[in-house]
């Protein structure tokens, strides 16, 4: 599993693959990868946003 941001209104899901069109604003959006890869924030067995992704203001 991994966590999907959407790049247009930010938001995230858990799941294998980012979904289309995206489910909160119904664009064709990019999904950025936003999966903890570091042990800093928990791992990708924690489930848990990359801050530095998770952080980042979505595209207007």
């Amino acid at each position: 599993m991994a966590v999907w941001k959407c790049s247009h209104c930010g938001y995230t899901v858990d799941q294998t693959e980012p979904p289309e069109p995206c489910p909160s604003c119904g664009s064709e959006c990019t999904f950025v990868d936003a999966t903890c890869y570091t042990p800093e924030c928990g791992g990708p067995e924690g489930g848990n946003i990359n801050p530095d992704v998770g952080a980042s203001k979505p595209k207007k």
